[in-house]
């Protein structure tokens, strides 16, 4: 049977198997709880269960939902929809926040299915309606056109996609409380033998106050040096478009600025033979400035741009170098 109840009962529940994004989850949970004047809950579940549940309760959460089996330990993480599920019927929330990571998206929509409700996934926006109803934007189409809707039963599972919104300061005094959820679980049928990170840079990208991003414009992978040197001129960091990044790898995966990659706000972005995608402007649509570097004057790239400059990158990026070494010696 759905678990379904009025639209305008409970309160918002936030979920996510990273620390940096439940913190980010919190700010959007607040404001949809100020808005419902309900309380916000967060469910610690995993194997970062106890760190998720610290980091919760200093950032602002009212309460925090930590499932572990009657067994004792930490979950599984083959049953952590099973905790969610849980945790939706036994607080009752009107609004489920999921971060949209690889994990969370098939947690959702598993956890969705398990109790048959609707549930949106990768929302860009979230806005209560005058009605106290939910209305979410979401990419479709591959990132081409955005999709408001409107979900009036609860509980309204949301998948939200990491770095969309800051990350929830913490609380001088946090006054949340705990609550143990125990669940009788099976024996599980996935052992993890061991775990393996994916090798990364030493850049964050989506911190970078400035960011220098080369696409296929770029002709060789030893090109690239031009490049990154002009963004250490200006204190930045040098990313790319999914061609370098997936489909040659000159650069590593997580300095991918688009849909499938990182979501950026940088102050300045220059975008260095990028022709502009939709799939690449989902990932750097926030930037404050944005400067368009390419030949082809009909790039969709120009129109994102605060500044174009129509020409050829192998020229423009060694003036713009030399224009950065000339300041920086003189200042």
């Amino acid at each position: 049977m759905a678990a379904q109840q009025d639209p305008g009962t409970g309160g918002v529940l936030v979920f996510s198997e990273h620390v940096e994004t439940q913190g980010e989850l919190l700010t959007l949970g607040r404001e949809l709880a100020l808005r419902l004047q309900r309380p916000l809950a967060v469910l610690a579940a995993g194997r970062e269960a106890e760190t998720l549940h610290d980091e919760a309760l200093a950032r602002g959460a009212d309460e925090v939902l930590v499932a572990r089996s009657l067994q004792g330990g930490t979950l599984a993480d083959e049953f952590v929809a099973q905790a969610l599920c849980e945790a939706v019927r036994s607080s009752a929330p009107a609004i489920v926040l999921i971060g949209a990571t690889r994990t969370g998206a098939e947690l959702a929509a598993c956890a969705a299915q398990l109790l048959q409700v609707p549930c949106a996934s990768s929302c860009v926006a979230l806005e209560m309606d005058a009605a106290g109803q939910l209305e979410v934007d979401r990419r479709v189409y591959g990132g081409r056109f955005v999709s408001r809707q409107r979900l009036s039963t609860a509980p309204r599972l949301v998948t939200v996609p990491p770095k969309r919104f800051p990350r929830a300061p913490a609380v001088d005094a946090p006054k949340g409380g705990t609550r143990e959820l125990r669940l009788e679980l099976a024996q599980p049928r996935i052992r993890t033998l061991s775990v393996n990170p994916r090798s990364r840079s030493q850049v964050d990208v989506s911190r970078a106050e400035v960011i220098v991003s080369a696409g296929r414009g770029v002709r060789r992978i030893e090109d690239l040096a031009a490049l990154e040197r002009l963004a250490a001129l200006l204190g930045g960091v040098l990313a790319g478009s999914r061609p370098l990044t997936g489909d040659v790898d000159w650069l590593p995966v997580d300095r991918r600025i688009g849909l499938s990659g990182q979501t950026v706000k940088p102050n300045l972005y220059i975008a260095c033979g990028i022709s502009g995608q939709i799939e690449h402007i989902v990932g750097m649509k926030g930037a404050r400035t944005v400067v368009a570097i390419n030949n082809d004057a009909k790039a969709p790239i120009h129109d994102e741009a605060d500044y174009s400059i129509v020409g050829d990158l192998y020229e423009i990026v060694p003036a713009l170098i030399k224009a950065c070494e000339k300041a920086g010696a003189s200042s």
